[in-house]
């Protein structure tokens, strides 16, 4: 009897030893403000205009919430699963789905779709290939990258074809590419980073990270790259940070993963710092912008396959948990943890036994907007 209580004593201390952690449940009112629940986990970052969340699932449909509420608008079925996250431009919205391209307009009605390249739909390159190419739109034209190499530039109110450009590999593309000046850039699944001229479609430059050192696997950039102060950034499976003048395409520095893990999800930056996730050695790290040293790191419970955001002196990013992290000096200020809803996942050698957050937060109007695999859209509350 009296190990019986000393047990129960010793569960009470652990649990209430957490302090930090707080659990998603459905009395989290103190820092939940809505959770909608998809029929499929959820891949995509959230997008809002005019008041209105975009987004889709791996239940092949994308939805409009309103984002103060949560409560849905309308809903659009699509062909296939939908991993790539949504752009607007003006009463238009757009997404991929199995290599479509969707124009919808902002009272979900279909203004115009067209299949981006041809040939049988992969939507998984590997069991870690969870983002495709999202769309970016830049002076009316919508670039985006497709799986068999090839980066198009559409015109956003008809959808006709305006450049075309094929990487050299003609081995897909996973980033969303990024507008600066004259050039549209992005990164391949062979581990090439281009920069094309948006004038003539021309090659302007191409940095191949290969040059750096290669790994057993394929060196693929994930995420959107980032342009700050005329330079470009952008990470992946080469274990690498990368820091290039745009202008010239030649590298500044680049950052190695100390223990040669994959730097997934995409840079932020913000005063003169990048944050930068990774996969199994679940760091978050804090590096210089100008000379690519570390500053810290912080210990995450899972991969950060998002894109961190940065407010204030707070970054927020989700792992298995959901994290608000001190920018001076990584510590971590909440960590609010969500049960297992699912069984355990394999991904090759690795498992997952809690839901992952694959989506980047959006931040407005004092919540924080992001997508789980445990297939909810939920809207945290900045505390």
């Amino acid at each position: 009897m009296k190990s019986q209580k000393l047990i129960i004593v010793l569960f009470i201390c652990l649990f209430t030893a957490k302090g930090l952690h707080s659990q998603a449940t459905d009395d989290s009112k103190e820092w939940l403000e809505w959770k909608y629940k998809t029929s499929g986990m959820v891949y995509a970052t959230p997008v809002i205009s005019d008041g209105v969340v975009y987004i889709g699932s791996m239940d092949s449909i994308f939805y409009a919430l309103d984002a103060k509420s949560g409560r849905e608008k309308w809903r659009f079925h699509s062909r296939n699963t939908i991993q790539s996250s949504a752009a607007t431009y003006k009463n238009l919205v757009f997404f991929e789905s199995g290599n479509s391209l969707f124009a919808l307009t902002t009272r979900g009605k279909l203004k115009w779709n067209l299949d981006l390249c041809e040939g049988e739909i992969n939507n998984q390159m590997d069991p870690w290939d969870f983002h495709h190419s999202s769309p970016c739109i830049h002076n009316g034209i919508v670039y985006i990258g497709t799986e068999q190499g090839i980066l198009l530039g559409l015109d956003a109110k008809s959808g006709e074809q305006v450049l075309r450009s094929q990487t050299i590999s003609e081995q897909a593309i996973r980033t969303t590419p990024v507008v600066s000046g004259d050039l549209v850039m992005y990164g391949d699944w062979d581990g090439v980073f281009y920069a094309i001229r948006i004038s003539n479609g021309s090659l302007a430059w191409k940095y191949d990270t290969k040059v750096d050192g290669t790994f057993p696997w394929v060196n693929a950039i994930h995420g959107t790259p980032l342009v700050s102060d005329g330079d470009v950034f952008f990470a992946g499976r080469s274990c690498r940070l990368y820091s290039l003048d745009i202008r010239t395409g030649k590298k500044n520095w680049h950052y190695s993963s100390p223990s040669d893990q994959w730097l997934l999800g995409g840079p932020e930056i913000a005063n003169g710092v990048v944050y930068q996730g990774s996969s199994d050695q679940y760091l978050f790290h804090a590096i210089d912008a100008g000379s690519g040293d570390l500053r810290w790191t912080a210990d995450m419970d899972g991969r950060t396959w998002g894109n961190a955001r940065v407010k204030g002196d707070r970054v927020y990013l989700g792992a298995n948990s959901f994290y608000m992290i001190n920018t001076a000096d990584g510590k971590i200020l909440k960590q609010y943890q969500f049960p297992q809803v699912h069984e355990e996942k394999k991904y090759g050698e690795y498992t997952d036994r809690t839901a992952n957050f694959h989506s980047s937060p959006l931040l407005h109007k004092g919540m924080i907007i992001l997508g789980s695999d445990d297939g909810h859209i939920y809207a945290i509350k900045e505390l």
